[in-house]
Order: C-alpha cells, then sequence, then structure tokens
C-alpha cells in the first residue's frame, strides 16, 4: 500500500513537472496581451462551494440592464465584480474632477485595458447614447430558453420506482420586456420527479421610472449591508480575490430567475429613491420545504428542492414563510467623503415552530421573531469602510463584521476585516462571509488580504482568515470552542502572448467535531484536527481570438490527526481542455485525469456548460473523464446548444449509492438546449 501511494506522489509530481515545462517552454512567445476569458477567471476564484448560478445571472442581468457609468453610485459600480475598491473611487474621483466620461476607452488610464475590455458590455455612457434611447428603440423582445438533459445509465430509485417520475431533467425560462419593464418565468422538473413543472418562478420587474429605481413582483432576492440580515445574492466565498469574497456588493432588489428552488422571497418589493434617501420595503409569502421533527420542530430546511420519493413529496411546500420588513439608506457626497448609512428591520414567522428560535432547549415553541440591523459603505480618499451589525430579539443575540479597503500604493490593494456572529444570532435570510456555512452564528474571525499588480504583467496576492468557533458542533456534544486558519497565495503571470499562467496555494487548518475511540475507552467527542494542503497550476495559450486552451495541474494532502494516529490521503488532478470558435460554431472539450484515495481528498473544477447554467466537476476516486460542447448560432434569433460527458472509473463497479446508484462503472449524460430570441 506503501508502494502504491509512493507511485501515485510521484506520478503527480511527474504531471505537475510535465506541465511546468510546457509553461516554461511558451515563455519565449512573444510579449502582448492574452484574451483571456473574463467570466471564467471570475469562477477560477471563487470555491467550489460558491454559487456559480448566481454569478451567471449577475452577468446576464448587468448585460440586459446596464449600468451608467456618469451617474452611477459606488455600491452601484461594486456590482460589477471585476471592480476593486480603489477602482470605484478611481472613477469616481475621475468624474468629479474632470465630468463626465465621453468614452469608455477613458476609463483605461484608471483600471487598465484588461479591466476595461471585462466591463465594457455592462456600462453606457450617455455621451454616446441614452439609456431611454436605447429602449425607445428595441422595443419589445424576449428570450425563450429550454434545456433538456439526461443520464445514459438509469439510478436505481426510477427503476425501482421509488423515484416517481423518469430519467430527464427540464428546463424552460420565458423573459419579456418593453422599456423599463421586464418579466421572467422558470419552470423545471429534476430527474426522478414526477411533475413536468416540479417547480415554477415568475417575477415582473419594473425599473428607473419616476421615484421607483426598481420594484419587482412575484419572485426576487434582497441583499442588505454584508448579508448578516439578509444576504440572498452572494456568489462568491471563499477564493483568490482577497476583497471580493468578503465583501458583499449584491443590488439590494432584484428580480429572481434561478432555477434553485431555495433562498429568496415571494411577494413584492419596491425601491424608492428620493434623493438623498433610498426606501425598500418587501413583504414575502412563501412555501418552503422544511423537515419537521418527531416534536414538531421545524429542525431544518431543505435547501435541495428534490420532490422525488413519497417522504421528499411530502416536504414539499410544507410550511409556509411570512416575511415584511424595510430597508433605510442614506446617501451622503461631502468632496472626497462619500457613500450610505443605513438600518433595516425584519419580522418573520412561520406556520410551525422553529427550533433555532429556543437554542436552550425549553420547550417554547416559537415560530416568529424580529431582527434589526445597521449599516455603512463609505469611503474617503483610498480607504473604503463597510460594516454591519444585526441583532435578533430571539434568540437574543448580537453578531457584527467591519471591514475596511485600501490602496496602499497604486496597484496594491488590501482588505482587512473583523467579524463576531453570536453563538445563538440566527436569521433564516443571512449570507454573511464565514468559515461555516453563510448564517452568520457561532463564529469569530480575523481576515486579511492583499492584492499586487507589480506590472501589467504579474499580479501577486494573498490573504489570511483567522476563525474561531465559540461552539465547535454547536450543540451540547462537544460545547467547548476551536480555532482553525486558512492561508491562500495566488499569483498571475500575463506577460506572455499568448500564455497566461495562475497559480493558486492553500494551507488550512481546521477542527471537526468526532467521535473517536482511543484504545481502552468508549466513544468520545474530541476535536479532530484536519489540515489541508493544496497547489494548483492553470495556464491558458491563447494563440488566436478563435482558439484557447486551458491546462490545469493540482494536488491535494489531507491529514486527519486522529487519536489512535493520523490518516493521510492524497489527490491529484490534471486536464486539458480546448475552445475552438470557427463563425457560428464554438466547440469546447475537456480531458480530466485524477485520483484521489479518499472523499476528504476530493478534488472540484468548475466546468463549462451550455449558456446560463453550470457544472461542477467533482473528481473522487480513480480514473478520467471527458465531457463535449458544441454551440450553434442557426441563425440570429436562434442557437442550439448539446454537452456529452463521461466518466470512467478504475476503483469501483456502481457509481453512488441507494436510490442514486446507477450500475455502471461509466456514467454519462447529455444535455441538449435552445434558445430562441425576438
Amino acid at each position: 500500500m506503501k508502494f502504491q501511494i509512493l507511485l501515485q506522489k510521484h506520478h503527480a509530481m511527474r504531471v505537475m513537472m510535465f506541465i511546468l515545462l510546457l509553461l516554461l517552454h511558451a515563455v519565449f512567445s512573444r510579449p502582448g496581451f492574452s484574451s483571456g476569458n473574463d467570466l471564467q477567471e471570475l469562477i477560477d476564484k471563487a470555491e467550489s462551494e460558491g454559487n456559480i448560478e448566481r454569478l451567471i445571472e449577475v452577468i446576464e442581468e448587468l448585460k440586459k440592464n446596464r449600468i451608467s457609468l456618469n451617474d452611477a453610485d459606488a455600491s452601484e459600480l461594486r456590482q460589477l465584480p471585476w471592480l476593486t475598491a480603489s477602482d470605484v473611487n478611481a472613477i469616481l474621483a475621475r468624474r468629479r474632477q474632470k465630468g463626465a466620461f465621453l468614452l469608455v476607452e477613458e476609463l483605461e488610464p484608471l483600471i487598465g485595458q484588461e479591466k476595461t475590455a471585462a466591463i465594457a458590455p455592462y456600462i453606457f455612457v450617455k455621451a454616446v447614447r441614452s439609456r431611454r434611447k436605447i429602449e425607445q428603440r428595441e422595443g419589445f423582445k424576449g428570450t425563450l430558453y429550454s434545456r433538456f438533459f439526461r443520464e445514459t445509465t438509469e439510478r436505481e430509485g426510477v427503476i425501482n420506482g421509488n423515484y416517481r417520475g423518469g430519467n430527464s431533467k427540464l428546463y424552460n425560462r420565458l423573459q419579456l420586456s418593453v422599456p423599463r419593464v421586464n418579466a421572467t418565468i422558470v419552470q423545471e422538473k429534476d430527474i426522478g420527479e414526477a411533475d413536468l413543472a416540479d417547480y415554477t418562478s415568475v417575477s415582473i420587474n419594473l425599473h428607473d421610472a419616476g421615484i421607483i429605481k426598481s420594484a419587482v413582483f412575484g419572485n426576487y432576492t434582497l441583499n442588505v449591508g454584508q448579508g448578516l440580515l439578509i444576504g440572498q445574492g452572494r456568489y462568491f466565498s471563499k477564493g483568490s480575490d482577497p476583497a471580493g469574497s468578503v465583501r458583499l456588493s449584491s443590488k439590494i432588489l432584484q428580480p429572481y430567475a434561478s432555477s434553485s428552488e431555495y433562498g429568496f422571497f415571494q411577494g413584492g418589493a419596491a425601491t424608492l429613491k428620493l434623493d438623498p434617501l433610498e426606501i425598500t420595503q418587501f413583504y414575502s409569502v412563501n412555501r418552503v420545504d422544511a423537515r419537521i421533527n418527531s416534536s414538531g420542530l421545524i429542525s431544518s430546511f431543505d435547501e435541495a428542492g428534490y420532490h422525488r420519493t413519497e417522504l421528499e413529496e411530502s416536504r414539499k411546500d410544507n410550511v409556509t414563510e411570512t416575511a415584511v420588513g424595510a430597508n433605510l439608506r442614506y446617501h451622503f457626497n461631502t468632496g472626497s467623503f462619500r457613500g450610505l448609512i443605513g438600518g433595516s428591520m425584519l419580522y418573520y414567522s412561520y406556520s410551525e415552530p422553529i427550533a433555532q428560535l429556543d437554542p436552550d432547549g425549553t420547550g417554547a415553541r416559537i415560530s416568529s421573531s424580529s431582527s434589526y440591523s445597521l449599516e455603512t459603505d463609505c469611503s474617503l480618499g483610498k480607504v473604503s469602510l463597510f460594516a454591519e451589525t444585526a441583532f435578533s430579539e430571539r434568540p437574543a443575540d448580537l453578531s457584527w463584521t467591519a471591514g475596511l479597503e485600501y490602496e496602499l500604493l497604486r496597484g496594491v490593494n488590501t482588505v482587512a476585516a473583523l467579524r463576531r456572529y453570536g453563538q445563538h444570532y440566527f436569521s433564516p435570510f443571512a449570507g454573511a462571509f464565514a468559515e461555516r456555512g453563510s448564517g452568520a452564528s457561532n463564529e469569530d474571525g480575523y481576515y486579511f488580504g492583499i492584492s499586487a499588480e507589480l506590472s501589467k504583467r504579474v499580479t501577486l496576492g494573498a490573504c489570511y482568515d483567522r476563525f474561531t468557533f465559540p461552539s465547535l458542533s454547536g450543540d451540547s456534544d462537544y460545547p467547548f470552542p476551536s480555532t482553525g486558519h486558512d492561508l491562500r497565495g495566488f499569483a498571475s503571470w500575463k506577460a506572455f502572448s499568448p500564455v497566461t499562467l495562475n497559480l493558486q496555494l492553500q494551507e488550512k487548518y481546521k477542527e471537526e467535531a468526532r467521535l473517536q475511540s482511543p484504545q481502552g475507552s468508549s466513544g468520545i467527542w474530541t476535536a479532530l484536527p484536519v489540515k489541508t494542503s493544496r497547489a494548483r497550476l492553470d495556464c491558458e495559450i491563447s494563440p488566436s481570438r478563435r482558439i484557447r486552451f486551458r491546462s490545469r495541474g493540482e494536488v491535494k494532502k489531507v491529514v486527519n490527526r486522529f487519536l489512535a494516529g493520523d490518516e493521510t490521503f492524497y489527490g491529484w488532478l490534471v486536464y486539458q481542455q480546448l475552445h475552438v470558435e470557427t463563425g457560428r460554431l464554438v466547440f469546447k472539450g475537456r480531458l480530466t485525469l485524477f485520483n484521489t484515495e479518499d472523499y476528504d481528498a476530493a478534488l472540484y473544477a468548475a466546468e463549462d456548460d451550455l449558456p446560463l447554467t453550470s457544472s461542477l466537476g467533482v473528481y473522487d476516486g480513480r480514473g478520467k473523464s471527458l465531457y463535449l460542447i458544441a454551440l450553434w448560432q442557426v441563425v440570429k434569433q436562434m442557437k442550439l446548444g448539446a454537452r456529452f460527458e463521461k466518466s470512467w472509473y478504475s476503483d469501483r463497479t456502481v457509481y453512488s449509492s441507494g436510490n442514486d446508484l446507477r450500475a455502471t462503472s461509466a456514467p454519462g449524460s447529455v444535455h441538449l438546449g435552445c434558445m430562441l430570441s425576438f
């Protein structure tokens, strides 16, 4: 066994050395700039637990409702995920000193050529054409997007009838718009679900109509402050973007058009702009899936949205959730000091009592609570401050976070943040920056990050997060504190055309509550230290605008420190991806080789998929994986897409388990899509 592990480690090292030699060989190419894929770069910066689908939706929304470069305030400009606080400050300072921008290209001296090119599709300047004139010229328009997904080997639940539906997944999205009004209808059915419209989402959005900045009827999301009270738009978790993950920069009110069946409000909301005040009011009555224990308490919410078995169907919409509240913001601008301060109130109730509102287990059957928050987001010169504090009446507890961004030197940006999340604080709509979950409770932390553009060719960065859990397990099994840290470093080298190199390193220490049985004793709950080391090297080669190669090599080591002795696992993967555009056709493909010794050492990689969707490759075990994508722009108003994916495992004869078991060592799937524009 030791000899086999040694061979695996040596093989992984040889693979990494081979990739490195290829990259060094490419260094001698003539200098220039790579074309790059801006959205792919954002995805690569995020961790696997990030909400990539939400990021795709944000980008799609920005395409349809572009930001006015000459009118947007700091919070609106921060919706562009490529911009740092110093970029936003530079744009506002330039606008204040020299007046309106006449051309988008005037941004290049401020934020650089690459960032300007990245945000250009999502902004406009009135000197070219006003938004209202654009809307009046375009008039009525719409899109219909449909997807069909099928696995090549049926799941056990489909075969034995435990799943009520068949072996296919359906998705339809219809969007209609006229000047200042958008409407969206989404329908989806997952594999194993019987109802063709198991999930339906409808939203109507009125925007930029007098004092109405935005109003939504139907399904919508809200984001207040840093997400301690309400944060339904966070798409980054920890990653290689020091500021993008720790700071919430999503739009306060946004229509919901996702296929995810949890994490949104249903009812009506509106944001009124009464300069310098901005008022958002909302009301929601939504039916959600919940797990109810034997005591009749809601123990958790079922976020997956699956309704395949009799048990899952019994949980469908079994609890009514009511929420009402308001947010008030005051915007100020006194020369170089500008920003906002605000406050929010929230009242929510459920049709059944919820266990989190009685953390001491007194037997109280509480189904409602009120919460309040204060927020600020302001800038003075090169300094940007963001903070929020939130208080919940039941349980009575307080959580707060505060952070500071500062441009130390030109191109050198730093961010520092502090968080103190109360052990019993609870908000069912929180989306906070945290090591464990996003509920803004039972966690303290210190965070520091730095990113330095050493030149137009080289960017370096690092971030460090020190976290503490006042109660490791969150219950009586192990009610003792624990600590840990997460250290990450990254480097990007775009010096030589057509090559871009990206390196990411991670060293993480975290304790988990585990039941251990040392020799001569019964099982006891203790803190299990887990140490993770990871290195990833990406290379993108773009010999032309129509051809891109992307390569990755990644290695991972996990050490579990049990009382009986350490347990060590290794994992590695390498992949080669090709992207080719020829006229109206686009072809993509990726071949991945992987070998992981345990699920703890599993590796993750975002995969290309059909438009407006995302896939996360989970590489656990030993084998290889392939996917192929073809996109065809048949005519201007019609695009077709197809994706084929298949994996071959050499360490198993079946894939997955239970009702999801597939009797094959080579599971695959087919994905078809069609988009019509009118």
